[in-house]
């Protein structure tokens, strides 16, 4: 029921006595990020994480959004189908002060075998989306903690290879289990 049209649809099938049955799941906000090795929250990075939609019921970006207040609020940012409104969305995060180099993430296809993964910033993401040729569905991750993927890719991991980074944050120390 994360903007989608699930709580829509069972709410029609309802006013038309149609038995439902609700069976949660997880978010490709959440499991899709996670699947291409980006938790989205760390506990060296965020203490929130704001999941927002790219485009309102019209197709249209959102009007209605306070990017500033988004932006101030929330350390990671998990935007839902923005590849369409990916120059206005990064246009008003950077006007309301997110730096032009913050690591930014977009998957496409999440946990499927045509899955993409781009790793990029705020301020190169239009041209690497247009170099990449990617298209949606898509999540776009925007935060430190995209910077997690060089140390837990393990899709890359079974395939032989080494981690990029395993310290990407630079904490200089080992990572905590507890």
């Amino acid at each position: 029921f994360v903007f989608g049209r699930g709580g829509e649809e069972a709410q029609t099938l309802v006013q038309h006595q149609i038995p439902i049955r609700i069976i949660p799941g997880i978010s490709a906000g959440i499991g899709g990020l996670a699947y291409a090795g980006i938790p989205v929250t760390h506990r060296d990075v965020n203490q929130s994480v704001t999941f927002v939609t790219g485009h309102d019921q019209s197709g249209e970006s959102p009007s209605s959004l306070n990017w500033k207040a988004i932006s101030d609020g929330s350390q990671v940012l998990v935007i839902y189908m923005g590849i369409k409104h990916i120059s206005r969305i990064t246009s008003e995060l950077i006007k309301a002060g997110r730096s032009i180099s913050e690591p930014v993430a977009v998957v496409t296809n999440a946990t499927t075998d045509n899955q993409q993964v781009l790793e990029t910033t705020l301020g190169s993401i239009k041209v690497d989306l247009e170099k990449a040729g990617m298209s949606p569905p898509a999540i776009i991750c925007v935060g430190k903690s995209v910077l997690m993927r060089q140390a837990l890719d393990w899709q890359s991991m079974i395939s032989g290879n080494s981690p990029r980074n395993t310290d990407p944050l630079n904490r200089g120390r080992p990572a905590e289990a507890s």
